[in-house]
């Protein structure tokens, strides 16, 4: 499984894979074998590389998450690559103008959550989208109202096609 995190303005690239003896984590081009195990509610045992942490994990909303380390605090959001692609696909002229949301990969439209004329808010989903037999919700990056759409149900895009305009 791969995953965007992201914490301070740092963005990295997390794989995920299952072994019979824990989970070997891939950070950029650093591999680590990680055990794991619940503890007592959100504090997890890991013991990486032979060296055991305590770390206590909470889930804050949709995909962000507060990690705590020997009185050390971090929020991460982790992200699916399509969602991390759907967010830059987002091309916004000026933060007061118009502002195109793209399609981040070939895939079908599956359901349009917004119309022409719509008020929309920061998060508020706009569309679905099939890519890779994922279904992925394209979210506003900022508020505005719908001026246009370019796309309908069962429509199939590429990468970069518009599918609104907000402004």
């Amino acid at each position: 499984m791969e995953l965007i995190v992201l914490s301070n303005g740092h963005e990295a690239r997390v794989e995920l894979e299952h072994l019979g003896s824990g989970i070997e984590v891939k950070i950029e081009d650093r591999r680590y074998l990680v055990d794991t195990v619940a503890t007592n509610g959100a504090v997890r045992s890991l013991i990486i590389e032979g060296r055991q942490f305590e770390v206590a994990v909470r889930s804050r909303e949709e995909s962000r998450y507060q990690i705590s380390y020997r009185g050390s605090i971090e929020e991460v959001e982790v992200l699916d690559p399509l969602t991390h692609l759907a967010r830059q696909g987002f091309d916004s002229r000026s933060q007061e103008g118009l502002g195109r949301v793209t399609a981040y990969m070939p895939g079908r439209v599956v359901e349009l959550l917004v119309q022409e004329g719509d008020e929309v808010t920061v998060g508020q989903g706009l569309v679905v989208l099939e890519a890779m037999k994922m279904e992925n919700e394209i979210q506003a990056e900022r508020a505005g109202v719908v001026k246009k759409v370019f796309v309908s149900a069962g429509q199939p895009v590429e990468g970069g096609d518009p599918l609104f305009e907000l402004g």
